[in-house]
């Protein structure tokens, strides 16, 4: 699903009203409509008073026409209104027309007097849309702060959360809705971490913006859905065997840490992999043939550490770093093995943390390889950002200048490629903030680069199963219990969602 900037959305309504051709008004209706049929569909809302607040544009008349097709649904609907500009939009009038010919609906118009809203209150937050380009003040503001502090059941906003920049971080006031029923496409803010207390979850609506804007209208954001996935990942035929789904060798593990092996191994396995093979330093060795026995072991180096990747490079996809530690000789070695292979590899961890501390190695990565670094990580590579719009524009930066494939993990894992595509990803739920869990997505991406995927395909499929396994452990786990071992048994099931019958 392609995500667009505000400027773009408001030429897809107006594409789709002269080409389709609909009036605003019906729009608006529609708009309206699909936020009813999710609202009276999946919650008991019907037994709690509803409290619609609207301002005086647009975003008030979609709240106006919800207040009228809620009432007709036997809702108990009461309107308050707060005007933030000197005129009225037509649609909002003919919205609100609407309304005060039913006769029954309570409408108030609030002039500094705040209204008392009983703590089982439905709030519907309809005040301002997605053309907020600057933070709120006066009334509206403290409109939005007293909402933000009465006791209430629930509040949902209307497309975005009132005082929320479209495109960007949120200034000032800013509504905290505990979901978003959003209309059509995400809005780019809403992946940013300092917007996250505004949104405590969004539903997209299909308004049915007209699909053919879409052939002329380009944007470099993909948030990345399951029919998106299913449109990258391959599935087999009967006819395959091992030697055509590759041969990925982990180089990762040292004294005290060879878990990461194990975890990156069984991961390259489970998500399908010919072949693996682990590089481990020799105290490594019996530790991987009793835990994986599915694995291939080689030796790299000394008894604690590794200090030596000699890799045939025409059989094996690497995936190096998880747990391998940063010591000299391990630098010396990551620095040999960059210098000689020219296949995209995947670099994670201590492989990271050694690039991090030699600037010199950049050159020589593989292009299009693939990195995967959590925000501390990318701090280490790249420097402090003040904010994560900052660390974003970076990201994609980085990923164009150095071309690589930039994973940043953490919520809404944000995948940068080298040619200025940005990925955004859906799943994943912060139960996965565990020891390991970087690991195993080492070893799902390696294993899917060694199947032929191309690296950002690797990268944008890997993260999307890594993080749906992480949610369907979910189903006997809690976000508390949750461990990476989890994830992995749940990579098989991830798959199944995508099979096509």
């Amino acid at each position: 699903m392609k995500l667009y900037t505000a400027s773009q959305i408001k030429r897809w309504d107006s594409f789709t009203i002269t080409s389709e051709p609909i009036s605003s008004l019906h729009l608006m209706e529609r708009a309206a409509e699909s936020f009813v049929h999710w609202f009276t569909a999946n919650h008991d809302y019907i037994i709690h008073p509803v409290f619609v607040f609207c301002g005086n544009g647009n975003n008030g008349g979609d709240g106006l026409a919800i207040a009228r097709l809620l009432r007709n649904k036997f809702y108990q609907i009461n309107i308050f209104i707060t005007r933030f500009s000197a005129d009225d939009s037509s649609d909002f009038t003919e919205n609100l027309n609407r309304i005060r010919r039913l006769g029954d609906v309570s409408v108030s118009y609030l002039d500094g007097n705040l209204p008392e809203i009983p703590h089982n209150a439905v709030i519907i937050d309809a005040l301002l849309g997605i053309g907020t380009n600057r933070a709120v003040n006066g009334q509206l503001a403290m409109l939005i702060v007293y909402l933000n502090s009465v006791k209430r059941y629930k509040v949902i906003s209307v497309d975005v959360p009132s005082g929320l920049f479209s495109d960007i971080l949120s200034q000032g006031d800013t509504i905290k809705a505990d979901m978003v029923f959003t209309f059509q496409v995400p809005k780019l803010s809403f992946f940013y971490k300092e917007n996250s207390s505004f949104i405590g979850g969004f539903i997209i609506g299909d308004i049915k913006l007209h699909h053919d804007y879409l052939k002329d209208e380009s944007s470099q954001y993909t948030f990345m859905t399951k029919d998106f996935i299913r449109s990258i990942y391959k599935q087999r035929s009967d006819f395959q065997h091992k030697g055509d789904f590759g041969h990925a060798m982990i180089i990762a593990g040292k004294e005290g840490s060879i878990g990461a092996a194990v975890l990156s191994c069984k991961a390259a396995l489970k998500v399908g992999s010919g072949l693996v093979t682990a590089a481990v330093p020799e105290i490594g060795l019996g530790v991987l043939q009793i835990s994986v026995p599915e694995v291939m072991v080689v030796i790299s180096g000394q008894k604690s550490f590794t200090d030596n990747f000699n890799v045939e490079e025409k059989k094996y996809t690497i995936g190096c770093g998880p747990g391998m530690g940063t010591g000299h000789n391990t630098h010396t070695a990551l620095k040999n093995l960059l210098t000689s292979q020219q296949k995209p590899m995947v670099l994670d961890a201590d492989a990271l943390n050694i690039i991090s501390k030699d600037e010199s190695l950049w050159p020589i990565i593989p292009k299009f390889s693939i990195i995967t670094p959590h925000p501390k990580e990318f701090e280490r590579l790249f420097g402090s950002s003040a904010d994560s719009q900052e660390m974003y524009d970076k990201q994609l930066k980085m990923a164009v200048l150095y071309q690589v494939v930039i994973v940043v993990k953490g919520a809404f894992t944000r995948i940068c490629t080298p040619d200025g595509q940005v990925f955004i990803n859906s799943t994943g739920n912060s139960g996965m903030a565990t020891a390991g869990s970087g690991d195993v997505l080492t070893g799902i991406i390696t294993g899917l680069l060694a199947q032929q995927y191309l690296p950002y395909h690797a990268a944008i499929l890997g993260v999307f199963l890594h993080g749906l396994a992480g949610d369907l452990a979910l189903g006997n786990e809690s976000k508390e219990s949750l461990i990476a071992s989890d994830i992995i048994a749940n990579i098989g099931a991830a798959y199944k969602t995508l099979e096509k019958a």
